[in-house]
């Protein structure tokens, strides 16, 4: 079969070439991780052969599936955050290795200063940071957004700034290469499966599975403060887990640590990463599940999982594809939708709020 090969390149376009391995991560590990950077490391031969690369050049790298019929492939424009050069006795030896970054990056070296006053939505607010920080941004509202106390932020870090809003809301938050994609409760009304499994067929067939039983997704008693405040206490027992928001009021910030406590309080084995071989799939369907909210339905000797896709990691040499899907149980979220196959289970699923 085909290899799947990365392209990059800047605006115009002008493409870097001689790329010889990738190594990409967007995303999170798990439900309790906090939002951080995603990262692209794109090695390569031939420097003297390199345009002119500048820090914070907008790179746009994408992956394509020569298997697929059409050719599948899926881009990220990502910013320049270094650009190393190593030359070695004889210029066959020479390599460069280029450093990339997403929006989060920019959150995370940002400082803002803002007030919001008391019934402030959620997205509202996201639009205000994106715009303070200056990157690119859009809004899928499931549901009315909620609202947020009396906040003033001073010079504060955008991305903790950010991740107290997203918390506030209980939404989800990508990145669309240098964009962010917010989308507020009750996304999973337009959460996107696809079928991955054992038994080939109408599935993409997975290279290994693995299980997680407890360990870092797990929580009975869970601690929510409101800007840093008295916190709002739900559950019991010694696996805590604390949560900072903008939460209106005390009731609203019991509402989230109720919702928390019913996601990380399962303690049955689920599945917690899949890896695919790209090298031979011969459908879309992995490089469409690294878009935005995306889950995979997976069967597995015989058994049907399904869950959503929080993180992913894509490793590439000239040989190899490696996908590998971060996953969090779709029964750890308290939502029912009615006549739904995934959300609409009544033993699994329940109420939000």
């Amino acid at each position: 079969m085909a290899i799947p090969y990365w392209t990059a390149e800047l605006p115009g376009p002008v493409y870097i070439t001689n790329i010889q391995s990738v190594t990409m991560h967007s995303g999170r590990r798990v439900l309790t991780d906090n939002y951080l950077s995603g990262r692209a490391t794109v090695y390569g031969r031939r420097p003297d052969l390199l345009p002119t690369i500048n820090i914070g050049d907008i790179v746009t790298i994408r992956l394509y599936n020569p298997n697929s019929s059409p050719t599948s492939s899926v881009n990220y424009p990502m910013r320049v955050a270094d650009l190393q050069i190593v030359y070695g006795t004889v210029p066959a030896m020479d390599s460069w290795t280029l450093s990339l970054e997403d929006a989060f990056a920019a959150l995370g070296r940002s400082k803002i200063t803002r007030t919001w006053v008391a019934g402030t939505t959620t997205s509202t607010a996201f639009d205000n940071v994106c715009t303070d920080v200056g990157i690119s941004f859009s809004t899928t509202t499931a549901s009315s957004p909620k609202t947020i106390s009396a906040t003033t932020v001073t010079a504060e870090s955008a991305l903790g700034v950010m991740q107290n809003i997203v918390n506030t809301e209980q939404g989800l938050l990508y990145s669309n290469g240098f964009g962010l994609m917010f989308y507020t409760r009750g996304w999973q009304t337009s959460t996107t499966f696809y079928g991955f499994g054992d038994a080939g067929g109408a599935n993409t067939a997975y290279q290994e599975v693995q299980f997680l039983s407890m360990a870092d997704n797990y929580a009975t008693y869970v601690l929510v403060t409101i800007n840093g405040g008295t916190p709002t206490v739900t559950g019991t027992g010694v696996y805590a887990y604390q949560v900072d928001s903008y939460a209106l009021d005390a009731t609203e910030a019991g509402y989230i640590g109720q919702y928390i406590d019913g996601s990380l309080s399962a303690t049955s084995s689920i599945p917690n990463t899949l890896t695919v071989l790209l090298n031979t799939e011969t459908s879309s369907r992995t490089l469409n599940a690294m878009g935005r909210n995306t889950g995979v339905t997976l069967v597995l000797r015989g058994q049907t999982y399904t869950a959503n896709i929080i993180g992913w990691t894509v490793s590439s040499t000239t040989e190899l594809t490696r996908v590998t899907f971060n996953l969090s149980s779709t029964e750890l979220y308290n939502t029912l939708i009615l006549d739904n196959t995934i959300y609409g289970k009544l033993d699994n699923n329940r109420l939000g709020f």
